[in-house]
C-alpha cells in the first residue's frame, strides 16, 4: 500500500479508480501472452505451432499440430484459445474451441488492478500458465472436422472475433453467434 492513501476512504477510492483503469491490466496481460506465445515458439517448436492475433478485447491463439494419417498423409489438429477482456464484469474469460473453460475476475486494492483466481491475486506468468499450458502441451482428442492449417485457423480466428465484435455491437447473443460459426466450421 502507497504512503498516501492513508485511511478507508481513500483506499476505497484508490481501488475504484484501478477497477475503471482494468484497461490497463488486460494491455500487461496481452503483452504477458505475446511473451508466452514467443517462448513457447522459441523453445517447444516441435510440440506444436501457435500463431498470435487478436483485437482490442480479445486474443485468439492457434495451436496446430502435426499429425501422421495413413490414408492422406500429414494433417494439422488445430486447437483454438480465445482470451477475452470483459470490460463491464471485470474479467477476462478462456475458451477452448469456443468453450467457456475458466473466467478469471478482475478485482484491486489500493495499489493496483489484478486478476483474481478463487479470490486470491494471481501473477500474469501464472495466468498465462493456466490459459495456455495444458491446451498446448496436451494433445487434443482426434476431432476430423479440426483438421486445418494454422494460417487458415488463425484467418478463422480473426473471422470469430469480427462477428463476435459485430453481435455485441448489436446486442446480439454472443453464444448463438458462436454456435453458428461452429457450424461452419
Amino acid at each position: 500500500m502507497t504512503w498516501m492513501v492513508s485511511n478507508w476512504v481513500e483506499r476505497r477510492a484508490a481501488r475504484e479508480r484501478h477497477l475503471k483503469n482494468a484497461t490497463d491490466l488486460w494491455n500487461k496481460v496481452q503483452a504477458t501472452i505475446a511473451e508466452t506465445c514467443h517462448s513457447l515458439r522459441t523453445h517447444f517448436a516441435d510440440v506444436a505451432t501457435i500463431r498470435r492475433g487478436g483485437q482490442s478485447n480479445a486474443l485468439t491463439i492457434a495451436i496446430a499440430r502435426a499429425s501422421a494419417s495413413f490414408e492422406t498423409g500429414e494433417i494439422f489438429t488445430t486447437t483454438l484459445v480465445s482470451i477475452e477482456f470483459k470490460r463491464d464484469e471485470p474479467a477476462i474469460t478462456v475458451s477452448v474451441d469456443g468453450m467457456l473453460m475458466q473466467e478469471f475476475p478482475i478485482d484491486a486494492d489500493s495499489d493496483h488492478a489484478f486478476i483474481t483466481l478463487r479470490g486470491h491475486e494471481l501473477l500474469l506468468d501464472e495466468f498465462s500458465r493456466l490459459a495456455l499450458e495444458e491446451v498446448f502441451f496436451s494433445p487434443p482428442a482426434p476431432q476430423p472436422s479440426r483438421q486445418l492449417d494454422p494460417d487458415k485457423a488463425l484467418e478463422m480466428a480473426r473471422e470469430l472475433i469480427r462477428k463476435l465484435d459485430a453481435a455485441s455491437d448489436m446486442n446480439m447473443d454472443r453464444a448463438a453467434v458462436t454456435q453458428s460459426i461452429q457450424k461452419e466450421i
